[in-house]
């Protein structure tokens, strides 16, 4: 299935089928940020229509330290993850949609927040953590082109300590062992 890389999201039901095949522990790599940190832009010339690249198209499992959670203007949820024991470089957005199929996890994320409800977003918020969890995501990698900087490199433009390769969508959350 060709989807476009702003598109792709639409097509969630494929995904929630793909993440369901992939419950095999064989199919999931295990990575941390400063893997993710480390790895080179995609080959791929990429745009806005891009499909998803093969890269794109493998299950990840990233262990971290939650060290920032914001809630997007859409309503996605963007957590960012760290080395557990933060001595290496490098941190990770693991994207949670605003969909009724990920309520569950916005449950959790939520959960280690104090935040009220209803929770009215009218643009990027902060939220505050209770204590900052170790956790691992299980979701699918993604190059966003919205952050890359113009020489393509796995650096967000305002934000270098930060990875462009993201964990998007979020399929599962589970508390590190």
């Amino acid at each position: 299935m060709r989807m476009s890389r702003q598109s792709w999201q639409g097509a969630l039901v494929s995904e929630e089928r793909s993440f369901a095949s992939a419950s095999d522990a064989s199919a999931i790599q295990a990575v941390t940020p400063s893997d993710i940190f480390s790895w080179e832009r995609p080959t791929e010339q990429l745009t806005q229509q891009s499909p998803r690249i093969p890269a794109e198209n493998r299950w990840l499992a990233l262990a971290g330290r939650v060290v920032d959670l914001k809630a997007e203007l859409d309503g996605d949820l963007h957590i960012a993850l760290k080395g557990a024991t933060g001595d290496k470089p490098g941190i990770v957005i693991a994207e949670v949609p605003a969909k009724p199929q990920w309520c569950e996890i916005r449950k959790t994320v939520f959960g280690w927040t104090h935040t009220r409800f209803p929770l009215h977003i009218r643009s990027k918020r902060t939220l505050t953590l209770a204590e900052p969890p170790v956790v691992t995501v299980i979701g699918k990698a993604f190059f966003d082109i919205n952050h890359a900087p113009k020489d393509g490199s796995n650096r967000r433009k305002y934000l270098p300590g930060y990875a462009v390769w993201e964990i998007h969508p979020v399929m599962r959350i589970d508390p590190a062992p």
